[in-house]
């Protein structure tokens, strides 16, 4: 069975590189890792071993609505972030993976996930409440997130990996921190 689904997603991953369309719906939040985007869709095989292998149940699979993402692998920040395998000598979802769809990261300050968002019309201390939540949770304070004068936090867009501990830790309901995954298009307003 396993090397239908090899064959399959060679099959879906030619079909991506050769039409050069764009998966259906948003973009995607990836594993750490991870190719570009259409490079990532024609390398990955969807045969699930990343998925099993995370320690924390972070990946999900990509289904019929991701379009040319099916089965394909994918993290929602909000509800489970990476964690980035602490404890581990390397990343559980890159280990498992049998294919160059995620390469090696030898010093996490490298993975290029996404980038947060700060939501300032969300975001508690750029509305004069004192909150320092997505700072703590970040896992390079001082680096990826920043205060300003006012003590507001800041993202700092270079060094953010986008592993969605911020966005995880936010207080607000809806998240004042979300990720951008890697190579979303910038939305107008965001800051």
């Amino acid at each position: 069975m396993l090397g239908f689904g090899a064959a399959a997603g060679a099959g879906l991953g030619g079909l991506f590189r050769l039409s050069g369309a764009r998966a259906a719906g948003r973009a995607l939040l990836r594993p750490p890792g991870a190719l570009p985007e259409a490079a990532f869709l024609a390398a990955c095989t969807r045969c699930g071993q990343c998925v099993e292998a995370c320690p924390t149940g972070t990946l999900l699979t990509a289904g019929p609505s991701g379009g040319l993402s099916l089965g394909t692998p994918y993290l929602v920040s909000r509800q489970v972030p990476c964690d980035l395998c602490p404890g581990l000598d390397e990343l559980a979802c890159v280990a498992a993976c049998p294919t160059a769809a995620l390469g090696r990261v030898e010093d996490l300050r490298d993975i290029r996930m996404g980038t947060a968002v700060i939501d300032r019309d969300l975001c508690l201390a750029h509305n004069g409440t004192i909150c320092r939540t997505c700072w703590h949770a970040c896992p390079f304070p001082d680096e990826a997130i920043r205060f300003d004068a006012r003590l507001r936090p800041v993202v700092v867009e270079e060094a953010c990996i986008g592993c969605g501990l911020c966005d995880y830790a936010c207080p607000t309901e809806t998240s004042s921190i979300p990720i951008r995954p890697a190579g979303a298009a910038r939305e107008e307003g965001e800051g």
